[in-house]
């Protein structure tokens, strides 16, 4: 992301469930390879007041004052900003994924298409410092440590899936044993199994092929 560094210290400003919503939807951007600058977030009574003088704001009940509001746009690979792009494709994901999380788009008010607000409970409902749920409360360097934690633990799970995947792949095909080999014989010849693999593991999917074969077999053998 070109702008990363300005994005992820705009989103930091935010109140912490707000926050959430829009690291969540800020990895969506990145992980679907679109690229965006979130060019502000919290904004102070001065500059609001300011805004609504100048005709870019409505209220003074701004949802940026509190925390729980961060104006987007799309840039080009030089990141440029490209403020006509709102009604792109790109941007009706960006957006439809927003709302998803949970955020109102001011897309839809037909006059802020770069604002993005999270009510949560209301206005001002927010906080900053801790993150509550169910009653604990963790604060946000809390949170973010316990997420590098779960990521690191995905990572390791993936790497390990791989390796074992690997280990399988380069496992030579053994004959059944002896005393399974009539019985493996038997299913190849009934069509229940198609012979390969005779002592590699075998999945429930596999069970349920396997089982759905000799239903037909013994169907057929009965009519």
């Amino acid at each position: 992301m070109i702008y990363d560094t300005r994005n992820r210290t705009n989103i930091n400003k935010l109140a912490d469930h707000t926050k959430l919503a829009a690291i969540n939807w800020y990895d969506y951007c990145i992980n679907n390879q679109i690229q965006i600058l979130i060019y502000e977030t919290i904004r102070t009574v001065e500059q609001q007041k300011l805004n609504v003088a100048n005709g870019k704001s409505q209220t003074m009940k701004s949802y940026h004052l509190v925390g729980q509001a961060l104006d987007w746009v799309l840039v080009d690979a030089n990141g440029t900003a490209l403020w006509n792009a709102y009604k792109t494709s790109n941007a009706d994901k960006v957006i439809n994924y927003a709302k998803k999380l949970g955020f109102v788009s001011g897309r839809d008010w037909g006059w802020d298409a770069p604002h993005l607000q999270y009510e949560h409970k209301g206005y001002g409902t927010d906080t900053f410092g801790k993150f509550k749920e169910n009653g604990d409360e963790l604060t946000m360097s809390e949170y973010n440590e316990l997420k590098k934690m779960i990521t690191d633990l995905q990572k390791e799970n993936t790497e390990l899936k791989k390796q074992l995947e690997n280990k399988l792949d380069k496992q030579e095909t053994r004959e059944p044993l002896k005393y399974h080999m009539d019985d493996w014989q038997w299913m190849k010849a009934n069509g229940i199994t198609d012979g390969s693999n005779p002592q590699n593991y075998i999945t429930r999917e596999q069970v349920s092929s396997v089982l759905k074969k000799f239903e037909q077999y013994y169907t057929k053998k009965l009519s």
